[in-house]
């Protein structure tokens, strides 16, 4: 006979920040038993050490305590009798706000189960039962199942669902609607300037066009849990829920909402990919250590791709949205020299000592597989297409990943990814894969978005003029010095380097942390005006001196101005595209080539 396990969460006082639980469990087998609480939970990458904030511990049996070891940072050992009920009780301290941990407090209470719920031996596999203890007028919103329509029991099927399956406890506004038979809610903590009835039908489009793909939507129900607070907090991925984070006052104007709509749409995808389509390292978990995967360019940047594309496909995006969002991206992610020293097979395995703790260094050393992988997955996308003449694309790996593996709750060997690209794409993607996942030459993104007559076009910011306001929005092919540095305001006055590019002229005289005080020997308060200063009265190939405080020792260092990289990208519709460029960008983005953005002579990177 398996244990039963039934967990009581109590907050009736949540102002001390403190969730007190009780872990009751029934025919135990008897002898030596490990409790263990995750250090980390899925969709991070980061070791957490959640134990840190447990404290309290103590286990109850049928007539006596129950003698406990710490053996370990997240591990207690114990001893029972065969059969002997318990009782394990202990407290957690949860005042951590952001969508991967928990939070307590006056007016909410938000947990992951990973932080709550210790782990009796390897018991993963048995139902869990869910009894909130909690302030009589708030509400639970959660996408675990009741288990009695009108208690406030809930039912997990099994450890990792408890685990997977965030609460939002307490005032929030609820807005709810349908799609395909299915109910959705959207639970919104905290107040700004949202519009939560243009929020809900926006979602119902994100959902729609992303259900698109795949033909059904795997779940009962689902629950969108989105905090607003007084910085943005993120995303987090779920079986049937997500939790996100935005700042209060991001839904005016529209281009700060279309952050806030390209995060859900992100983390809706995750449904499919991550959450059902996933290597098999990636489920079922080991919650103790890290878990390692190559693939996260495919987890993480393809649906970063995805939920671009699908903002589009869904009608919240025009063309020059999507593609102003696509210049972005590849300017970001060519200003970064760490594109030519990190693969993205290797950032996807580093992840847990690099993405989530960066340094200074960070940018000329490592590439991140959300960015690259996004445009990663342009390319494929769009090659697998012109491969095909338009009969299949990344869509149809997907697809094809989630009949195989997904719809059967298992995770596919490393290897499959790419065997499915290459059955999809009906040829050899070896040298794709080796140049640009496992290697480090840079994306073919000019040739892959010439396939949908589109054209990079690349250039550098004019400097603004104090006297002819029009040159701000102007661009030029020539190139302006630069030192190859980036800086900003600490302390309020202060003007401290950032980071110095590798690719720059001061990588080996100019160190993240000096503080620049002077240009030629006269002042330089703040970043635009050693910016300005550079681009107006110097050229490539000048010598300056920079006066700088390293350590508190004043230093005056010589540096040789050379150009600096493009700053300023657009794409843009070539002038006479044929029909096959034409076919792919009407498969591609599902608007027609003949469409308003293109007879009426709209610029594709138009300003916001």
């Amino acid at each position: 006979m398996q244990p039963t396990c039934h967990f009581t969460v109590s907050f009736l006082n949540p102002g001390n920040h403190v969730y007190d639980i009780m872990l009751d469990v029934s025919n135990l087998p008897g002898g030596h038993h490990e409790l263990t609480l995750p250090v980390w939970t899925p969709g991070t990458y980061k070791i957490h050490d959640f134990s840190r904030h447990l404290f309290d511990l103590s286990i109850q049996g049928s007539n006596n305590p129950i003698e406990i070891t710490h053996a370990g940072k997240n591990l207690w050992l114990f001893e029972t009798r065969d059969n002997e009920p318990v009782k394990i009780r202990y407290r957690v301290y949860a005042f951590e706000f952001s969508v991967s941990t928990s939070h307590l407090d006056q007016s909410h209470a938000y947990f992951n189960g990973a932080q709550l719920f210790l782990l009796i031996d390897d018991y993963k596999e048995i139902p869990y039962l869910l009894t909130l203890e909690k302030p009589g007028d708030w509400t639970v919103s959660t996408g675990l199942d009741r288990d009695h329509e009108e208690s406030s029991r809930y039912k997990a099927q099994n450890y990792d669902v408890l685990i997977d399956t965030p609460f939002e406890i307490g005032k929030q506004n609820i807005v709810s609607f349908e799609v395909d038979g299915k109910s959705h809610q959207l639970a919104v903590y905290g107040h700004g300037n949202e519009d939560l009835a243009r929020l809900a039908k926006d979602l119902e489009a994100i959902v729609c066009a992303e259900r698109q793909i795949f033909g059904s939507l795997p779940y009962q129900h689902y629950t969108f849990i989105l905090h607003l607070s007084d910085k943005p907090t993120g995303g987090l991925e779920h079986l049937n829920s997500t939790t996100c984070g935005v700042e209060r006052f991001m839904f005016r104007p529209r281009k700060n909402y279309k952050r806030v709509l390209e995060l859900f749409s992100h983390e809706f995808f995750h449904l499919w990919n991550v959450k059902r389509i996933h290597p098999d390292m990636l489920g079922p978990f080991d919650y103790n250590h890290e878990v390692y995967t190559h693939l996260l360019w495919a987890m993480e940047g393809f649906t970063n791709y995805y939920a671009s594309l699908s903002l589009k496909r869904a009608g919240l995006y025009s063309v020059s949205d999507y593609l102003n969002a696509l210049s972005k991206k590849v300017q970001d992610y060519e200003r970064r020299p760490g594109r030519f020293v990190q693969s993205l097979a290797e950032s996807s395995f580093d992840t847990w000592i690099k993405l989530y703790r960066p340094d200074e260094d960070s940018i000329n050393r490592t590439i991140s597989y959300y960015l690259k992988g996004d445009l990663v997955g342009t390319c494929l996308d769009l090659e697998i297409r012109k491969r095909t003449a338009n009969q299949f694309s990344l869509d149809t790996v997907l697809l094809r990943l989630y009949e195989r593996y997904g719809e059967k709750g298992i995770g596919f060997p490393e290897s499959v990814y790419q065997d499915t690209v290459e059955e999809v794409g009906k040829s050899s993607f070896q040298d794709f894969f080796d140049q640009y996942i496992y290697g480090t030459k840079p994306i073919p993104l000019d040739d892959a978005l010439l396939a949908a007559g589109l054209f990079i076009d690349r250039q550098y910011s004019k400097p603004q003029e104090d006297d002819d306001s029009e040159n701000s929005s102007q661009a030029s092919q020539t190139p302006y010095p630069w030192l190859g540095i980036d800086t900003r305001i600490v302390d309020g006055y202060k003007l401290v380097v950032t980071h110095s590019y590798i690719s720059g002229p001061a990588d080996t005289l100019i160190n993240a942390g000096d503080q620049i005080i002077a240009l030629n020997g006269y002042q330089v308060q703040k970043s635009e005006d050693l910016t300005k200063r550079l681009e107006y009265d110097h050229k490539i190939g000048d010598t300056v001196t920079v006066s700088l405080f390293r350590q508190g020792h004043l230093q005056t260092i010589p540096v040789v101005l050379t150009p600096k990289p493009f700053d300023k990208v657009r794409i843009v519709a070539i002038d006479h595209p044929n029909d096959e460029q034409k076919a792919l960008f009407e498969s591609w983005l599902h608007t027609p080539w003949t469409h308003s953005w293109q007879a009426s002579g709209e610029s594709l990177t138009s300003p916001e």
